[in-house]
């Protein structure tokens, strides 16, 4: 018997390779997460303790209640910026924790 292989492109390979679903979502977690080191700030990101998003939703603990009210007030502004960093108009509501 011959044996007989199926050439696919490298490209296509991981394209399909990382739009597996739990693949997906850690990728697009550690976007989300440099996303907001660079929409924040240091100062914001250093007392982050967790950030995650579903459904269009996006958790955020911070350990610190003064910049927690901070963040709730500049709540719109801070999903445009993230938005527009991650180049998606996904995000649409930080729920803090």
């Amino acid at each position: 018997m011959k044996r007989t292989f199926k050439t696919n492109k490298m490209e296509s390979m991981i394209d399909n390779f990382l739009n597996q679903k739990k693949i997906s979502d850690g990728i697009f977690n550690v976007k989300i997460n440099k996303a907001w080191k660079n929409s924040v700030g240091n100062k914001i990101y250093k007392h982050t303790k967790s950030i995650y998003f579903k459904n269009g939703n996006l958790f955020i603990q911070v350990d610190n209640p003064i910049l927690k009210q901070e963040i709730v007030y500049s709540k719109g502004a801070i999903i445009k910026l993230l938005n527009k960093e991650i180049k998606q108009e996904i995000i649409e509501k930080i729920i803090l924790k």
